[in-house]
């Protein structure tokens, strides 16, 4: 009974995890004068501040985890996929970014194949030809183009490489450990990454307005802690495929906040495109459950 209760009560809860991740990007723009790098620190620092001072007061878990090689470079896949994510969003629309940049599992899968062999069967085949077609839609006539808008387009699809890398990673790093200490050790990782990156493009972490770091503050807080925590909480009563399915609404939401408040509107070849990414998404979780 208590679970039938909470099982209702889950879905209005992934929909706000779902509004918060959507928030990303549209943050991310309020954020012009903020190297794309620094945002991403600012990002990761912030969110694992918070998870160490509440493991701190409210965990007393002490295990450690025989899979912190796995953990460091699940950090730095995810500090890239930052650095490439944030940068399109300089370049390119929202729409094109958050579109483009939930391919990720395409590569997850794709990247099962070429290192541990896992069989594709035909219908991943069929999802992944679908996807990449939704892609050069989407690319349009800056298919090919590596300057401006074509550039982000192409930083956008990198990013969700480095975050298929990182589901990859996560899922065998996290065999062996609770969700608190890995998030909070790959943000912690992922930060360390960034603040390297940023000090080596000569990137000041400092020296921005209070505003700026109120974004910022806000960037650590909503999609990251509120939505992430959120879809981490609902593993346990909703099914994986659900799950997988509720970012591919960040598209659509982020979009219409950014038309909103930056009067950014959506092509054509985006919008098709966009569907077209969906339905082969849809295809290959459903096929993939695990």
């Amino acid at each position: 009974m208590i679970n039938s209760v909470l099982n209702k009560q889950i879905y209005p809860l992934l929909i706000v995890g779902l509004i918060a991740i959507s928030t990303s990007p549209v943050i991310a723009k309020l954020l012009p004068n903020v190297p794309a790098a620094v945002i991403a620190f600012w990002r990761m620092a912030i969110a694992s501040a918070v998870l160490w001072i509440y493991a701190g007061v409210f965990s007393h878990s002490s295990k450690s985890s025989n899979n912190t090689k796995l953990v460091y470079l699940a950090g730095a896949s995810l500090a890239m996929h930052f650095i490439f994510w944030f940068g399109a969003l300089k370049l390119t629309s929202i729409a094109n970014t958050t579109v483009l940049g939930i391919v990720a599992p395409a590569f997850t899968l794709l990247i099962e194949r070429l290192i541990y062999g896992k069989r594709i069967n035909t219908l991943s085949a069929i999802s992944l030809i679908i996807i990449f077609i939704g892609c050069t839609v989407v690319q349009g006539s800056n298919l090919g183009k590596f300057s401006g808008e074509g550039l982000g387009n192409a930083m956008a699809i990198i990013s969700a490489v480095f975050l298929g890398i990182v589901f990859l990673i996560g899922s065998k790093a996290r065999q062996d450990i609770g969700v608190l200490p890995y998030t909070k050790n790959l943000f912690t990782v992922s930060a360390v990454v960034l603040l390297i990156s940023s000090l080596s493009l000569n990137n000041s972490i400092f020296n921005y307005s209070i505003e700026n770091y109120f974004w910022l503050f806000m960037l650590g807080i909503i999609p990251t802690l509120i939505g992430h925590t959120i879809f981490s909480y609902s593993i346990k009563y909703v099914s994986p495929t659900i799950l997988a399915s509720i970012p591919l609404g960040e598209p659509i939401i982020a979009s219409i906040l950014a038309f909103v408040l930056f009067n950014e509107g959506i092509t054509s070849h985006v919008f098709i495109g966009g569907i077209i990414i969906a339905a082969g998404l849809l295809l290959l979780i459903k096929n993939n459950t695990n």
